[in-house]
C-alpha cells in the first residue's frame, strides 16, 4: 500500500447478521403481586416452595423464609434455585442441569417475569407459585425457532414481481404464468445464503422448507426441503457432490433366485430386489428307514426317526443349488446286480414252461 496512511479507512460490520430470523427464548410472565415491593416483605413456609419445570427438568425451589426480602433479594434468591434444579436425560443415565434462567421484575405490570436461558424450539418453562407472589394458574410458555425460511421472490423498483420468461430472461409480465401452481419459477433475490472469509456457510445452517402444496383428488402433499449444508463458496466451478432418492418406481417382478443357504429373492423392473422367504430342510436319523409314497414322496416312520429342521449350509444339512436338474439319488450297482438276478429269474422260469409245455405236447401226442 502506498499513500497517506490517514486517508485509508476501515468499518465494523455489525456483529448481527442482517439476514434471517432469530430465535426466541420461553418467556413467562407471572400475575401482578400482592405485596408491596418498596419495601420488605416476608416469606414463611406456607409460600416459599414453588414447582419448576424447565426444558424437562422439573422440581421443586424451596427459598429460606424471612421477613426481610426485598424484591431485588426475593428474585434473586428464586433465580438461583431455578438454576440450581438438577434432573436427568431421557435415557436416566446423563445428568442435566438448568443454567441461564433468569428472573426480573416488571415494573410496568407489577410482575415477575422468568426468561429461559435456550433459545430453540424446545424451551419451555412453567411456575406455579403462591398467589401472593402472582404464580398461581399460570399456563406455560414456549420459545419460538425459525425452522425454515420461505422463499420470497424478487421484486424490481416498482414493487413488480419479477418472473422468469420462457426464454430464461428476467420478466415483470406474469402472462403464463396466471394459472400456474404455487410452485411456478420465479426469480428468487440475489444473495440469500451467508458465507463466511473461508468459504463455509454460516446461514441458513437449517435449511429451507417450501410451503406444502396439496395434490389434487386426495393424491397427497408435496412437501420440499432444500439443505444447504454443503455448500461452499470457493473459488471453484458448480459440481454437484452427490445425488440420492429415496423413493423408488413402481416394479414388476422379473425373476426370482435361491441362494445356497436358501433364502427366496424376488428381483423387479426398478432395479430392487426383496426377500420373501427362505427354504427350510428336514433331516432324520435313519433317511433309510423312510417309508416310500410313491413318485419322489416319502413318509416319516419310526424307524427314520423324528424329522430335525434346520437352514441349509448348516451342520448336518446340505446346500441348495438353483437352477439345476436333479440327479438320480440311486445306488447303480445294486439296482445292476438286482436287473441281472431278475433276468435269471425270468430266464428260469422261462425255461420251467418250456419244459412243463413240451412234456405236455409229448404225453398228448403218446395217447393219440
Amino acid at each position: 500500500m502506498t499513500g497517506d496512511p490517514g486517508s485509508y479507512q476501515t468499518s465494523i460490520s455489525p456483529i448481527n447478521a442482517t439476514r434471517g430470523i432469530t430465535s426466541k427464548p420461553a418467556v413467562l410472565t407471572g400475575n401482578a403481586l400482592a405485596v408491596n415491593v418498596n419495601n420488605n416483605f416476608s416469606v414463611d413456609s406456607t409460600n416459599n416452595q414453588f414447582v419448576v419445570s424447565v426444558d424437562g427438568i422439573t422440581g421443586t425451589v424451596t427459598i429460606p423464609p424471612k421477613d426481610t426480602y426485598t424484591i431485588d433479594t426475593f428474585t434473586q434468591a428464586l433465580q438461583s434455585g431455578i438454576n440450581g434444579l438438577m434432573g436427568t436425560s431421557a435415557n436416566g443415565l446423563t445428568p442435566q442441569s438448568i443454567s441461564g434462567v433468569t428472573v426480573k421484575y416488571d415494573t410496568t405490570k407489577n410482575a415477575l417475569v422468568f426468561t429461559t436461558g435456550t433459545a430453540t424450539s424446545s424451551s419451555y418453562i412453567k411456575v406455579s407459585g403462591d398467589a401472593k407472589f402472582g404464580l398461581n394458574g399460570l399456563d406455560a410458555a414456549f420459545g419460538s425457532t425459525s425452522t425454515w425460511i420461505k422463499p420470497t421472490p424478487s421484486k424490481d423498483a416498482n414493487g413488480s414481481t419479477v418472473y422468469i420468461d420462457n426464454f430464461g430472461n428476467e420478466s415483470t409480465s406474469a402472462s403464463g404464468f396466471d394459472n400456474l401452481p404455487e410452485w411456478s419459477p420465479i426469480y428468487l433475490e440475489k444473495g440469500e445464503l451467508t458465507f463466511d472469509t473461508t468459504g463455509n456457510l454460516v446461514s441458513p445452517k437449517q435449511g429451507a422448507k417450501l410451503d406444502t402444496v396439496y395434490l389434487p383428488n386426495g393424491k397427497g402433499a408435496l412437501s420440499l426441503n432444500i439443505n444447504y449444508s454443503k455448500s461452499t463458496q470457493y473459488a471453484s466451478s458448480f459440481a454437484v457432490l452427490s445425488q440420492t432418492q429415496d423413493g423408488a418406481p413402481e416394479g414388476n417382478l422379473v425373476g426370482l433366485s435361491i441362494k445356497d443357504d436358501g433364502l427366496v429373492q424376488a428381483s423387479y423392473s426398478n432395479g430392487s430386489t426383496h426377500s420373501l422367504g427362505k427354504v427350510v430342510l428336514v433331516n432324520f436319523s435313519n433317511p433309510s428307514g423312510l417309508r416310500q409314497l410313491g413318485n419322489t414322496d416319502y413318509y416319516a416312520s419310526s424307524e427314520s426317526g423324528v424329522p430335525k429342521f434346520g437352514e441349509a449350509g448348516s451342520a448336518g444339512y446340505g446346500t441348495l443349488q438353483s437352477g439345476a436338474t436333479e440327479r438320480a439319488n440311486v445306488d447303480l450297482t445294486t439296482e445292476l446286480v438286482d436287473l441281472i438276478t431278475e433276468q435269471r429269474n425270468f430266464e428260469a422260469n422261462s425255461k420251467a414252461l418250456e419244459t412243463s409245455t413240451s412234456l405236455t405236447s409229448n404225453i398228448i401226442q403218446i395217447r393219440g
